[in-house]
């Protein structure tokens, strides 16, 4: 008797798959649903193995140096990754039922490999792609190359088979990702929402480390800097508190240099290449976790990985005032909302410190409720 053939996933991607968290989570849910999965990957730093194999999940990276945080560097370089990667698919063709695009910059390649080889597309928006350029510049401001940036998710959104996207509204003020796509035309009932929540496996409620003063971590990618600079002027004036950051990120030298120059004497440690399976043990360090951003579209919409982390692991989470985070931390008394000020941040961590998110957020926002809405967005 033959055996049936498994189905074969691609998933596109233009980081190096260190892994990415919600790729990595995404991918070891389709094996689990029993697909094949191989992630495409781009290799822009240039110091990962070509091909691998993690926890099943088949990794192919295309090793092409691009700078992070430039855009002409990365549009530039992006057809070359383009071709490298539709050339893979191609030659590895067999099988092949479903290509996953991860954020806007691998759609256009993702739809035209869908319609090319008769498989399925999903359209996976982690972030909407057009306010990158204005979380790169700090604050928010309409250009023509926005514009064209915001039509062109809208159209592959409408393109594609699926769309998977992080957010929705909770049931308070604000909006998420999905109300965006359906204001704009995008059929609601071809969205699907998988939560960046985390896999309890990998976030035990671990027992919370002793330590002298007060502990408030940042735990993700550093991808600017005047969000960081009001928490900056209360460790100044507050020397019994400790900023520890987790991870790596393109705004991270910048970051360090401006504390050399302006906050020389604060209490502050950078921890950079953490395996994500090692993640958790940093939160168990910290009194609260401090998800605040320049305050941008796409923060307004979206919920922070270190926030859901955050909460689940009972650590009280402090995040940005007329947000969708806003909504979640006061539906769930699980934090404090700020605007991006030094007093502000300043009462946010002594109000912190008398609040512990509720033990059944565990129960609801974990990955595992993910899984169904994965399943069906590949049906």
């Amino acid at each position: 008797m033959m055996l049936m053939e498994r189905k074969k996933v691609f998933m596109l991607l233009t980081n190096p798959f260190k892994p990415d968290p919600r790729v990595y989570k995404e991918a070891k849910t389709l094996i689990e649903l029993g697909f094949d999965v191989t992630v495409i990957a781009w290799d822009r730093e240039g110091g990962y193995p070509s091909h691998e194999v993690i926890e099943g999940i088949e990794v192919y990276r295309v090793p092409l140096k691009s700078k992070y945080a430039s855009f002409a560097d990365f549009f530039l370089k992006l057809p070359l990754f383009y071709l490298k990667a539709f050339l893979y698919v191609v030659n590895n063709r067999t099988g092949f039922y479903a290509i996953h695009a991860n954020d806007f910059d691998t759609a256009p390649l993702a739809f035209f490999l869908s319609r090319l080889l008769g498989a399925k597309f999903i359209y996976d928006v982690h972030d909407l792609y057009y306010t990158r350029i204005s979380l790169l510049e700090e604050r928010e401001k309409d250009t023509i190359l926005r514009k064209l940036f915001r039509t062109a998710e809208i159209l592959f959104a409408k393109l594609s088979d699926s769309v998977i996207t992080v957010s929705r509204s909770v049931g308070g003020e604000h909006e998420g990702f999905k109300e965006f796509f359906v204001r704009n035309g995008v059929m609601p009932d071809k969205i699907y929402v998988v939560w960046n929540t985390p896999d309890l496996d990998l976030f035990p409620l671990l027992k919370r480390q002793k330590h002298k003063g007060l502990i408030v971590g940042y735990i993700g990618t550093i991808r600017s800097v005047s969000n960081f600079i009001p928490l900056f002027e209360v460790a100044r004036r507050n020397r019994i508190l400790k900023i520890l950051f987790v991870g790596a990120g393109a705004s991270r030298d910048k970051l360090q240099a401006l504390i050399s120059r302006e906050y020389p004497d604060i209490n502050v440690e950078f921890v950079k290449h953490v395996p994500y399976q090692q993640v958790a043990k940093y939160y168990a360090d910290c009194d609260a976790i401090y998800s605040v951003f320049p305050l941008t579209e796409n923060i307004r919409r979206t919920f922070a990985v270190k926030m859901f982390e955050g909460v689940v692991m009972g650590i009280p989470v402090i995040v940005n005032k007329d947000t969708l985070m806003e909504d979640f931390i006061h539906i769930h008394r699980c934090g404090v909302a700020v605007d991006i000020s030094s007093n502000d941040v300043e009462m946010a961590i002594e109000k912190s410190l008398k609040i512990k998110p509720p033990a059944q957020l565990r129960d609801k926002w974990n990955w595992e409720k993910n899984k169904e809405t994965i399943k069906k967005a590949y049906e």
